[in-house]
């Protein structure tokens, strides 16, 4: 039974959403970002770089557990960039496993047109690999659009014959930029966030809902490393993949975790009742957001040498 506090917040992104979603406007390319300098708090070290020219923020716990890296790619829409709650999202990662996290910040904005943030991405995480971290020592994680990037630069990275990260996780993945799944008409009133308000059908705005990003460009939809929903990953590494069950996006987890297991790779699915999308970001206090939480730290754990 989803818990009263997740069912208040739920009550809540409605309320904050209904502007968008009741004319089916893209909310990762209609809100205003904030952003802030960041000052890390006590116990941290805060930096940053640049691999083969695309900037990367590293934090470094004062004790590290180990010389394992976790890499993250930060979602927004392929719109929206490094914001406080993605530092924070940095600042939770390093607590749980004692890690370094670098976090690559790539140039999102309105503009940006597939292949872009795929081949920063890639860049980045060469350009680490070419400043000597070892792809074995590397977990890398990334939610929403950020997750998209992760599993498309392994696709590309393995497909070119380079190392992969020794672990992938998933959160709330957009990995199928088609919208082409069953979720987007199971969840088409259910998803507090991008869902149509309750008086209006889906047979009539269910094509809205359906929209294509502007970020697809010409690119055709299937294409996997723009939707990685549609791609072979034979040669992956151990995957946790996480979602709500009530997000639009749910059933671009599923055809992942599908096409993983069918191509024997080691994966792991955790999907939520009752949770909506990102909502280990959004809401960490709430009982199912600790509980994700745990299924990270759970994961990170067994994938350490």
């Amino acid at each position: 039974m989803t818990s009263f506090s997740a069912g208040a917040v739920k009550v809540a992104l409605r309320l904050v959403t209904f502007p968008y979603r009741i004319n089916q406007r893209s909310l990762s390319r209609n809100v205003k970002y904030f952003y802030a300098p960041y000052r890390a708090p006590k116990g941290f070290l805060y930096e940053v770089r640049e691999y083969n020219g695309v900037k990367v923020e590293e934090l470094t716990p004062d004790e590290l557990r180990g010389e394992q890296i976790i890499l993250q790619i930060h979602g927004g829409g392929a719109v929206g960039g490094m914001t406080p709650m993605y530092r924070k999202i940095s600042e939770r990662y390093a607590r749980i496993c004692g890690l370094r996290v670098f976090s690559i910040d790539y140039s999102a904005g309105l503009s940006r047109v597939h292949p872009e943030l795929l081949e920063e991405c890639s860049l980045a995480y060469e350009g680490m690999l070419k400043a000597g971290y070892e792809a074995k020592n590397i977990i890398l994680t990334g939610d929403s659009m950020g997750a998209n990037l992760a599993l498309a630069t392994c696709l590309r990275l393995r497909d070119e014959g380079k190392e992969l990260p020794s672990a992938i996780i998933s959160v709330c993945v957009q990995g199928d930029m088609s919208s082409q799944g069953d979720s987007y008409r199971k969840n088409a009133h259910a998803d507090p966030m991008y869902a149509l308000p309750f008086w209006q059908s889906y047979n009539k705005r269910g094509a809205r809902l359906r929209r294509i990003s502007p970020y697809c460009g010409d690119t055709p939809l299937d294409d996997p490393y723009l939707s990685p929903a549609f791609g072979d990953y034979k040669g992956f590494p151990p995957m946790l993949i996480q979602c709500g069950d009530v997000e639009m996006c749910e059933s671009d987890s599923d055809m992942i975790y599908g096409r993983a297991l069918a191509a024997g790779v080691k994966a792991t699915q955790r999907k939520y009742r009752g949770m909506f999308h990102d909502f280990h970001y959004f809401a960490p206090w709430l009982r199912e957001s600790r509980e994700a939480w745990r299924d990270i730290a759970e994961f990170i754990t067994k994938v350490l040498p």
